[in-house]
């Protein structure tokens, strides 16, 4: 027999209903028909809003919500970057100029690293020459090592002096940390750290050198840096106007710790490039097998440019500017022109550590964009060092394919860092040595890209749990034109239902 079930009516508008008492009062019965008209009104204004988000919704058609994945260092924040520039050039043009103390400072440390690579070495007596011992990788398949060398080069006096004249940026260091930390904090930059007494275990944490790579800024998630920043630069601008009357006085961005260090690095810029193109210098870093220029957030062979007091940032230089964010973060990107009005993106931490965060963004995202440096094949994980980068990333991506919760997701995969992939194999590293399953192929960038993309393709189509297309690019994410133009072609695919027609 059939239930027959109500229609809903102004009658029973209301739930839970109200209970009438047998001895209500005049008094009361007025007080609980008040309360009923209350409750109604406010129940038709959150239906009524219900209603318009709903048309909103509709009016502006599907949201992106967009899952950045991938180990350390595989160019997440630089897709993000990519995709800032792309749909809102305008808002990345004025944000620009919050990247130049990051941009410094990369290129800071970079000179500090040198300095300390050459500086730390151990002199011999008799022959006044510098000598470090590099262990190198086995043949193991996908391994990172070759077999041990040991190196000794000469230090010459003009390159003594050019590293005592470049002591004054170790200074500068310090005092751009404290102050993107500060700003990070929603603190005021210029006076944070005024005495010079606040420099915390974590700060000084920061500063410490990895012996293999220059060190990176690191800042919590949520930490709003760039807002901080605009903040101080305005307060900044406002105090400046005000001063305008009174002669002969300074600006104020003349006066702060950031006009300073920009003075600083202008009287060094000469040095800093010297530095990078003293052929000892070079010859040491290379016997190491340290290649800064792979690394992120390498501005060393821009240093005239970037050190001048004048500088700002490029396009470009905002892409390859690095910042470690320790843990997830949630940007909003307002498109500016012919596109889904809004896109959310999720950037996560890629280390081991932070990869247990991720599935909280599961069941919120319909695109996951995973990301993998081809470049890695014969590195190691900076978290462990047993284990090889290539390595690391076919066993991510083979679990992010076989999870259950994201089968319904559309999957981009982003196999970035050609141009390193092709630096490295034209330098004569043999791809073949660490990935013993590439065996009578040419050591060549069309190629081992190819194998490359078939592995992952492989792997895709054997460990997903239900048929799912899958949306393969050749990136190199620091390249605008390049990366624009794949998320250009992406409109017709997996980004389709986000666009207008």
């Amino acid at each position: 027999m059939p239930i027959s079930v109500p229609r809903r009516n102004a009658s029973i508008s209301l739930w839970p209903p109200s209970v009438v008492s047998n001895n209500e009062s005049d008094e009361d019965r007025k007080l609980r028909l008040r309360r009923e008209a209350d409750a109604k009104r406010v129940s038709e204004a959150i239906n009524q809003q219900l209603e318009e988000e709903d048309k909103q919704k509709k009016k502006k058609g599907a949201e992106a919500k967009i899952l950045l994945l991938g180990q350390a260092e595989s160019g997440k924040s630089t897709v993000l970057k990519n995709f800032q520039l792309y749909f809102a050039p305008k808002a990345f043009e004025i944000e620009a100029e919050m990247w130049r103390p990051i941009i410094h400072l990369n290129l800071v440390r970079s000179v500090n690293f040198v300095v300390n690579f050459i500086s730390s070495r151990s002199y011999s007596r008799d022959t006044n020459a510098v000598s470090f011992i590099r262990d190198r990788p086995s043949s193991s398949s996908l391994a990172s090592t070759t077999p041990s060398v040991t190196t000794a080069t000469s230090i010459s006096t003009e390159l003594r002096k050019l590293c005592i004249r470049l002591a004054p940026l170790r200074q500068v260091e310090e005092n751009l940390v404290k102050f993107l930390s500060s700003a990070g904090a929603g603190q005021d930059p210029t006076s944070s750290y005024a005495n010079g007494e606040h420099a915390s275990d974590k700060i000084k944490g920061m500063l410490t050198y990895h012996p293999l790579k220059a060190s990176e800024v690191s800042i919590p998630s949520g930490s709003s840096w760039k807002r901080g920043l605009s903040l101080q630069r305005r307060s900044e601008d406002a105090l400046t106007e005000a001063s305008h009357g009174s002669s002969g006085s300074q600006t104020l961005a003349e006066r702060s710790d950031d006009g300073q260090n920009r003075r600083i690095l202008a009287a060094l810029g000469e040095d800093m490039a010297a530095l990078w193109a003293n052929s000892t210098v070079q010859q040491s870093l290379a016997s190491a097998e340290i290649a800064l220029e792979e690394q992120p957030g390498f501005f060393l062979d821009q240093a005239l440019r970037i050190t001048r007091e004048d500088y700002v940032p490029r396009p470009d230089d905002v892409l390859k500017a690095r910042v470690t964010t320790v843990g997830p973060e949630e940007h909003n990107i307002v498109a500016e022109h012919g596109a889904a009005k809004h896109w959310t993106i999720y950037d996560v931490g890629g280390s081991r550590a932070q990869r247990a965060t991720w599935a909280q963004f599961f069941d919120d995202v319909n695109i996951i964009i995973f990301l993998a440096p081809m470049s890695g094949f014969n590195q190691v994980l900076a978290e462990d060092e047993s284990v090889n980068r290539l390595t690391d990333s076919l066993r991510l991506w083979q679990t992010i394919c076989s999870n259950k919760l994201l089968a319904g997701i559309e999957f981009v995969l982003f196999l970035n860092k050609l141009d390193i992939l092709d630096a490295k194999l034209k330098s004569g590293i043999q791809f073949s040595s660490y990935v013993t399953s590439y065996l009578d192929k040419p050591n060549e960038t069309k190629p081992v890209a190819k194998y490359l993309l078939d592995v992952f393709v492989s792997l895709h189509q054997q460990y997903s749990p239900q048929k799912r297309r899958l949306h393969p690019h050749l990136t190199c994410a620091v390249d605008t034109k390049a990366t624009s133009s794949v998320i250009h072609r992406s409109k017709s695919a997996a980004f389709r239902p986000y666009f207008s027609s």
